[in-house]
């Protein structure tokens, strides 16, 4: 069960869904466990490549160091780990990357309003089909409900 006991910095309620562009570029979701803990997704294919899938899913866990003054605004901070995986079938076959990832990020959130902006950096380390690294990048807004 989600609890609801969430942020207290916007409207809506502990889930929420929205759009997201960097890698991935599509749908981006994120669900409040607590005020300090969140599941975060996004699914879609990375920018600009035709014939790619690519997915994400992480735990992270929020932060508040920065405190705005009359609290319209918030800024919590994540930090957390989670999993990557790419599929790109333009190549003769295909080639699917899977390994896991470390987002570190920021959200703005509007008091008075059910949406937030995000915006992260997530290095990972590609264990399946190809070894090395790579990181991610990412913004969105995503609506509450």
């Amino acid at each position: 069960m989600v609890s609801t006991s969430v942020p207290t910095e916007h409207q809506g309620g502990n889930i929420g869904l929205g759009l997201c562009f960097g890698v991935p570029s599509g749908l981006a979701g994120k669900v409040w466990m607590g005020q300090q803990s969140a599941f975060q997704f996004a699914f879609g294919s990375p920018l600009g490549q035709m014939n790619s899938l690519a997915a994400s899913a992480d735990l992270v866990l929020e932060f508040r160091p920065i405190n705005i003054e009359g609290n319209d605004y918030a800024i919590p901070i994540h930090l957390g780990g989670g999993f990557k995986f790419n599929a790109d079938f333009t190549v003769e076959g295909s080639l699917i990357l899977l390994g896991p990832r470390v987002p570190i990020g920021a959200t703005v959130f509007i008091r008075d309003l059910p949406i937030d902006l995000h915006v992260e950096i997530a290095p990972a380390v590609i264990l399946i089909e190809e070894g090395g690294w790579t990181v991610d990048g990412q913004i969105g807004i995503r609506y509450y409900f």
